[in-house]
């Protein structure tokens, strides 16, 4: 099991954010693991040992946008944490990450209040489902390198979905599959990310706001640190 970088990493974050002198959670807020049938009960029952709630999840296929790396077969399957409603609010982390300070407080950025549905017609499409009357989703932009100056420009227009809060919703959840149901309406070179910058584009009538930076940061570097940025996405193992 130690040889399962991603394994690993998420027990590494399960500590973070549960046990972690400086970086866990005072206000019992819980650590879930999303699974697919495939992740071996052994691994399962020791994320729940260290005080993780671990909950399966059925594969979505990603259809006609299928992947060229083989790793990245299941990314559609993320859509399925929309259907959490048993949470008001989810802040969704990537495994690849390392947290070094308290998130808490993620919950009551300004970005992630309730924002109602525009209603402008030109982005309405007969062949996708309707969307909801409100939603939530909040995130930051893709920085795409380790040269980007931080804090970094707020105009980015794509979100990296590896870092994201926002609320559940059946609803959305419909919507989102009826878009993956339309063959190229959405450019599927990073998969699950693609179709909710597509969902939540700034010109479309659901779209994301941006979390203040200094929750998270891909691409990081040892100058985001010492800025005070509070968590950083990258593969450190």
């Amino acid at each position: 099991d130690n040889d399962d970088g991603y394994y690993v990493s998420t027990r590494v974050l399960g500590y973070q954010l549960m046990h972690s002198p400086t970086a866990g959670t005072n206000a019992s807020i819980p650590f879930v693991v999303v699974v697919t049938d495939e992740t071996h009960p052994r691994k399962r029952a020791r994320l729940e040992k260290d005080g993780a709630i671990v909950i399966e999840v059925s594969r979505i296929s990603p259809g006609w946008a299928v992947p060229g790396d083989p790793r990245w077969k299941d990314m559609m399957t993320k859509l399925r944490l929309f259907e959490l409603v048993q949470y008001s609010k989810i802040c969704y982390i990537d495994s690849d990450h390392l947290v070094t300070d308290r998130l808490d407080g993620i919950f009551y950025d300004e970005a992630t209040i309730t924002q109602h549905t525009l209603q402008d017609t030109v982005n309405q499409h007969e062949d996708e489902a309707q969307m909801p009357r409100t939603y939530m989703m909040a995130a930051h932009t893709d920085y795409w390198g380790y040269n980007h100056p931080y804090p970094p420009p707020t105009e980015g227009t794509y979100m990296n979905f590896g870092f994201a809060v926002f609320t559940p919703s059946v609803e959305l959840f419909k919507y989102y599959l009826s878009v993956l149901a339309v063959p190229g309406r959405f450019d599927m070179g990073m998969q699950e990310q693609s179709l909710i910058n597509y969902a939540h584009r700034r010109e479309g009538n659901m779209p994301w706001k941006p979390l203040w930076h200094g929750w998270n940061v891909n691409w990081p570097t040892e100058k985001d640190w010492r800025a005070g940025a509070k968590s950083f996405h990258a593969k450190y193992w």
